[in-house]
């Protein structure tokens, strides 16, 4: 009986993973989705910055 409540007791931690649980799973998906937009964030910033330069340039030109 007591071999049976240890390996019951096992199950249940290893099953209490941070996917188990749907608090956990949202959490992994923020995590997720939080780095994502800072990666667009980055290739925001870098595409911004070259039309700044091609501006830069076009104005040079016309001038």
């Amino acid at each position: 009986m007591i071999k049976l409540l240890y390996i019951s007791g096992l199950f249940a931690l290893v099953a209490c993973g941070g996917q188990s649980s749907p608090e956990g799973r949202s959490v992994i998906r923020d995590e997720q989705i939080q780095s994502q937009i800072n990666l667009l964030k980055e290739q925001n910033k870098a595409i911004l910055d070259s039309i700044k330069l091609i501006n830069n340039e076009i104005k040079a030109i016309k001038y």
